[in-house]
C-alpha cells in the first residue's frame, strides 16, 4: 500500500518542451506499461471542443455534482454524448477529462490542445534496478509525469509554467531522482510529494 514519491526535475514555460524531455526519462524506463494517463480541467468550450476532436470517447465530466432536472441522475458524460451546441455546453464547465491512452498515440496532440486549465500525462513502468546506486526498480510506484499549468503532482495549484516529475518507491530514491534530472539536463527542483 502507500503512494508513489514524485521529485520534480525539470520546469519550463513551453508545455511541448516538458513533453519532449518527460519523454525522454519514460526512455529510461526498464518497461513502460501500454497506457498513459491523461486529465485536464477544460475551461472553455473552445478547449472542449478541441479535445473532443482528439479524444471524442473519453470520460467528460462536470468538476461538480449535476443532476438530469427530469431523473435527478447525476451526469456523466463521454465525448458522444456531450452537448455539442456552445449554448448547452457553457453551463457544464468546467469539464474534467481523465482516461486512459494508449501510449505512444494521442499524448503530443494532447499537449497541443490544452488550454490554460491544469492537466497531467503520467506513464508507468519500472525503473532499471541500479546496484551501485542502491536503487531497485519498484513497477507499482514508477513513471514519470508531465504537469502543464501547474508546479505541483496533484494539478490542483495553477502556474504559468509545466513541471516533469519522476516517480519513485513510496519510501523515496532522491539518488535516482537525481540521476535521472542529469540525464535531461535538469535537477531536483524541490521536496518529493506524494504521488500516484
Amino acid at each position: 500500500m502507500g503512494s508513489s514519491r514524485a521529485y520534480p526535475v525539470y520546469r519550463s514555460s513551453d508545455p511541448l518542451d516538458v513533453y519532449a524531455q518527460a519523454q525522454r526519462l519514460c526512455a529510461l524506463l526498464d518497461s513502460r506499461d501500454a497506457d498513459a494517463h491523461v486529465s485536464a480541467e477544460l475551461r472553455t468550450v473552445a478547449d472542449v471542443q478541441r479535445m473532443l476532436k482528439l479524444l471524442p470517447d473519453v470520460s467528460y465530466d462536470p468538476d461538480r455534482a449535476l443532476t438530469d432536472p427530469v431523473t435527478g441522475d447525476y451526469l456523466f458524460f463521454t465525448g458522444r454524448t456531450l452537448p455539442v451546441d456552445p449554448v448547452e455546453l457553457e453551463p457544464l464547465l468546467p469539464l474534467l477529462l481523465n482516461d486512459e491512452v494508449a501510449s505512444g498515440g494521442v499524448e503530443a496532440s494532447f499537449v497541443r490542445a490544452l488550454g490554460k486549465g491544469p492537466a497531467t500525462v503520467g506513464w508507468t513502468g519500472r525503473w532499471p534496478d541500479d546496484p551501485a546506486l542502491r536503487s531497485f526498480g519498484s513497477p507499482k510506484y514508477d513513471g514519470v509525469q508531465a504537469v502543464f499549468n501547474s508546479d505541483d503532482s496533484d494539478w490542483e495549484r495553477w502556474a504559468d509554467t509545466h513541471t516533469v516529475f519522476v516517480h519513485v518507491t513510496k519510501f523515496g530514491d532522491l539518488d535516482r531522482a537525481q540521476w535521472l534530472a542529469a540525464q535531461i539536463g535538469g535537477e531536483v527542483l524541490g521536496e518529493a510529494v506524494t504521488g500516484w
